[in-house]
């Protein structure tokens, strides 16, 4: 195995966190107003050495945990440049912290219960990973099926991994239950992503809806695209004037795995679109990508994961390490309707049945980033532009989500819900990346070939998920101890649940139990 191979099992600091604090918690984007507007990491620090004299540290096992607490001397004060606070005060807050975070949490002696259920055909595909993923991290994975869930045979379950291709009618729960689920019990669906982003035609709705009106620049994390034959005459006029002489892809809305996609070359196989796809009521055409970068002559994709764990605010970790995946055929772009399938698709199920290896057809990211590097391309710019197109998507897609949790309760946010999302990327010869698709449900069936990286890429992810969705360890030091250290800095905090939001009060912040639930999360 590689170096650069071993040096991807460095745990959970391999994700890239991106967090977007969006309406329920304006006025927090005030705190962070250094970071990024879209993407803030939020940096875990230890109170400034200037008053560490003011300090001790006492070790607590909880959990297994070292916890830092601040000396209670009532009389003495920290003093910085923002201004003042008792070690009183910050005990309150420690304390806040420390409450908020045990309601959030699973009772003390509570099971580690980990139930998985799903689709036949899924369960088949992806049961051996996450049995095996959790059953490492000393969690107690129980397969299990939706019957004996709405029997109240695992209201216990700490978690539940759900194997399925749907988040309405599911294999697993029903969207009404999700509700009254513990706050500390998860669930890997998250509630309204096929109606929103994982069907084509959902994520072509979506993203026509919420880009109405922008110019094509703002547009460019996505190709553009149409629904036939609803935005029919919109695309042909499209076709005769800003995309005159471009070529477009038809993809049938019901299928997968490259099967039925088809590129049209010119304005008269658009009209004739229906001679093609005769037994399908609906399809979506895209812009087709006429100058995609290129390794060793053959055209290729990124298959990104993406983990959401909040929409409402926006909560995203995307996984450095994952896998790219080449067309086995040379890539010509001159050929007639984009030629071979396997020169113009990339996707693994096509090109296998040319008889290659999958190793042969994947490359994992680090030996993306070294071909880029030696032949003079950024990459850590390249990832940049991923991880703000991933972010883009998502926020396009959030008042949709936001509209499907009402229909569940009113101010329901499915605080419960986490999914991780296969989303697939590709790159033009200006380095521009777009998303071409998003997988709610993305195979992570091993190949079983010794020192394989598939294997490894898929294994050491869903080793970090788990070790980030479970977490054991506590945050609520760390949190407090970031807050104090900012408003010490200057910024006027108040907490409503230690009445210091009051009318008199004069804070910028007013942190409410949801707005601190939703930062030890994101710890």
């Amino acid at each position: 195995m590689g170096s650069e191979e071993v040096e991807k099992v460095d745990s959970i600091k391999k994700w890239s966190r991106m967090t977007t604090l969006w309406a329920c918690i304006k006025k927090m984007i005030i705190l962070f107003a250094v970071l990024s507007v879209c993407i803030n990491v939020w940096t875990m620090k230890r109170i400034s050495e200037q008053f560490a004299e003011d300090l001790e540290e006492i070790d607590e096992i909880e959990r297994g945990i070292k916890t830092r607490r601040l000396s209670a001397i009532e009389t003495s004060n920290i003093r910085s440049r923002g201004g003042e606070k008792t070690v009183s005060q910050v005990l309150q807050i420690l304390k806040l912290m420390e409450q908020t975070e045990k309601s959030i949490r699973p009772p003390s002696g509570h099971g580690e219960k980990i139930i998985i259920l799903g689709k036949a055909f899924i369960l088949k595909r992806d049961l051996e990973i996450w049995d095996f993923t959790f059953s490492q991290a000393k969690f107690n994975p129980v397969a299990t099926k939706k019957e004996d869930v709405q029997a109240h045979k695992h209201d216990d379950f700490l978690g539940m991994k759900c194997l399925d291709l749907f988040d309405g009618k599911s294999h697993c729960i029903e969207p009404t239950d999700l509700p009254r689920l513990e706050r500390y019990q998860k669930i890997s669906r998250l509630y309204g992503l096929r109606k929103t982003l994982w069907n084509k035609d959902r994520f072509c709705d979506t993203l026509s809806s919420a880009l109405a009106g922008y110019n094509e620049e703002y547009m460019e994390f996505v190709f553009p695209c149409w629904l036939l034959p609803s935005m029919y005459d919109d695309l042909m006029q499209k076709a005769r004037t800003v995309y005159k002489g471009k070529s477009f892809i038809a993809k049938p809305t019901d299928r997968g795995e490259g099967n039925g996609i088809n590129v049209l070359d010119n304005i008269r196989e658009l009209a004739n679109w229906k001679a093609l796809y005769p037994e399908n009521d609906e399809i979506v055409v895209q812009t087709y990508l006429p100058n995609p970068l290129l390794i060793n002559q053959r055209k290729w994709d990124m298959r990104t994961y993406v983990l959401v764990t909040s929409v409402h605010p926006l909560r995203v970790y995307m996984y450095r390490d994952g896998l790219v995946r080449f067309a086995s055929s040379i890539y010509d772009a001159n050929a007639k309707g984009g030629g071979k399938k396997t020169a113009f698709l990339t996707n693994t199920s096509v090109n296998k049945k040319a008889g290659i290896d999958v190793e042969d057809l994947t490359w994992p990211f680090p030996k993306v980033y070294a071909y880029m590097k030696k032949v003079g391309i950024d990459a850590d710019l390249l990832w940049e532009r991923i991880e703000r197109a991933v972010v883009q998507l998502l926020l396009s897609a959030e008042p949709q989500f936001v509209r499907g949790f009402k229909k569940l309760q009113n101010d329901y946010t499915c605080v419960n819900c986490y999914q991780l999302l296969g989303v697939d990327v590709i790159v033009d010869s200006d380095l521009v990346p777009r998303v071409i698709e998003v997988n709610g449900e993305p195979s992570m069936q091993l190949s079983g070939e010794k020192d394989s990286h598939y294997d490894f890429t898929k294994k050491s992810m869903a080793h970090d998920l788990v070790a980030l969705i479970y977490s054991r360890d506590s945050f609520a030091s760390a949190l407090a101890n970031d807050l104090t250290e900012l408003e010490l800095s200057g910024y006027a905090i108040g907490y409503e649940d230690l009445g210091s939001c009051g009318d008199g009060a004069a804070v910028e912040i007013c942190l409410r139990k949801h707005d601190i639930e939703y930062l030890l999360d994101m710890k």
